[in-house]
């Protein structure tokens, strides 16, 4: 996993180009929000995009499932995210170690529901 520092232009043309890919799947939670900054700031349409919450969705989930959710249905676990760290400044060039952790824990969570529903693909 990486966090790119998009205040450095090297890492903002490498996370456009990752972004941009249509061969390598990105998978997460509440991502439409995501896609409209990823393309305002970074030029780019970001491609192979699957919001878990659509999978869930399309599987007879009724109510929104976000990370937090998903950890509960799928591993019968409760996970326990930093209100502090999530409304933290994430524009600082330097990332604090609770920032860091955050943002690590969050995308390790979604790869662990991804793998849990039998690595879905992109509808269509």
């Amino acid at each position: 996993m990486f966090i790119f520092q998009l205040h450095d232009p090297g890492c903002r043309a490498i996370a456009g180009e990752l972004l941009g890919q249509p061969g390598n799947l990105k998978a997460g939670f509440g991502l439409g929000d995501d896609k409209r900054r990823i393309t305002h700031k970074l030029g780019v349409q970001p491609e192979a995009v699957l919001d878990l919450d659509t999978v869930f969705r399309a599987r007879g989930y009724r109510r929104q499932m976000g990370t937090k959710a998903a950890v509960a249905v799928l591993f019968n676990r409760r996970y326990l995210k930093s209100k502090r760290a999530a409304t933290s400044n994430w524009s600082n060039r330097h990332l604090n170690e609770a920032q860091l952790l955050y943002a690590a824990n969050d995308a390790w969570a979604a790869l662990r529901v991804y793998e849990a529903l039998g690595r879905p693909t992109l509808p269509g």
